[in-house]
């Protein structure tokens, strides 16, 4: 999987969870580790929970900043 360089690579943001995979309250902190997607922005995101465990997500509609 060849990821492409992004300002969010790096970052640690919120991870509400969803419908699928189940609600986090609070949310979860992750790492972003890289992103990939057409266009202008990534649509998918590989991240690293606290516990050492990779997910792929979408973006846009689940990770939030965190504050």
């Amino acid at each position: 999987m060849a990821g492409r360089k992004s300002s969010m690579v790096g970052r640690v943001y919120l991870d509400p969870g969803d419908r699928l995979s189940g609600r986090r309250d609070p949310a979860e902190p992750v790492t972003v580790l890289c992103g990939w997607g057409p266009g202008g922005g990534p649509r998918n995101v590989l991240i690293e929970r606290e516990d050492g465990t990779r997910d792929v997500v979408p973006f846009c509609r689940r990770l939030r900043r965190a504050s």
